[in-house]
């Protein structure tokens, strides 16, 4: 059973007790994401994702790096276009240091220009990256074209154009009115009590204040196009697609069956035809 509160500041604190396991995993969820961008910033909300690990005022990004390690834990993070997530997995007998290493990221994080300057690279390494992994470009290219000209079609990373321009300015304003109390929800499952929790998150939050301005949530029209990008590699990756239906939609589940059926596994109808009887794909779903 999980419990839910709200701070008076708008920070939601979500916790589950999972009574028979040693361990505690945490999570704090920012919501923002490369759909709340415009095309000038685009991939801003990774790139702080990034920066967050580049120290605080009270931890070098060595220190980061360690201190969850020295006790057999983990650490880490991840954006999508909607939300970016921070967390930590340890024993239950040191969730107050990863509280603590997550809270000082959150909070005190120091954005230093040098860091910044080489991060930057990183990122743009990053980019080259998935430039060369065609079975994962091949899916943004399929958004960047049936969302074309709406931000759910920007690419979450970024590109090296729009990362290369990023100034520091650009970056903490950015990070001041995303990540506020309003938009933290702040989840922690495994052997802990909710209300020691509670009163531990409570500690480090309290003071903490602000509000984002409201935003313009525009659903995007799907449009209807052909891309192709010409790559010196051995295979062609083919992404087809077209709009199905909402979450919400009371056939959503005789959509997942029928895409269980088509693509789900090795006896779907897709794999069993066109690799299996045909040998012309690796994979397909």
């Amino acid at each position: 059973m999980f419990k839910l509160v709200t701070l008076d500041n708008k920070i939601q604190i979500l916790t589950e007790h999972i009574p028979y396991v040693r361990s505690v995993s945490v999570g704090f969820f920012v919501d923002t994401g490369s759909r709340y961008e415009v095309p000038e910033i685009n991939g801003v909300s990774h790139f702080i994702e990034h920066m967050l690990f580049k120290g605080t005022r009270q931890r070098t990004a060595k220190d980061i790096a360690e201190e969850l390690d020295a006790v057999g834990g983990q650490l880490n993070a991840f954006t999508t276009k909607e939300f970016t997530c921070y967390y930590a997995r340890v024993l239950d007998e040191h969730f107050d240091l990863a509280l603590d290493l997550l809270s000082d990221m959150f909070i005190n994080s120091k954005f230093d220009l040098q860091d910044i300057d080489r991060e930057r690279n990183v990122i743009i390494e990053e980019i080259k990256m998935y430039e060369d992994t065609p079975d994962e470009l091949v899916h943004d290219i399929f958004a960047s074209s049936i969302w074309s000209g709406h931000a759910l079609g920007q690419p979450i990373i970024g590109t090296a154009e729009v990362i290369s321009s990023l100034s520091r300015e650009k970056l903490i304003e950015y990070y001041k009115t995303h990540y506020i109390p309003d938009k933290l929800i702040i989840a922690v499952a495994g052997n802990i009590d909710h209300d020691v929790v509670m009163k531990k998150i409570y500690s480090v939050f309290e003071k903490s204040e602000g509000t984002s301005p409201a935003r313009s949530m525009i659903a995007p029209v799907p449009k209807r196009d052909v891309i192709c990008r010409s790559k010196d590699t051995e295979q062609v990756h083919l992404c087809v697609g077209a709009p199905g239906l909402r979450l919400d939609h009371e056939n959503i589940y005789v959509m997942q069956v029928l895409n269980t059926i088509l693509g789900g596994g090795l006896s779907s109808r897709l794999f069993q035809e066109i690799r299996e009887q045909r040998g012309l794909v690796y994979s397909v779903y």
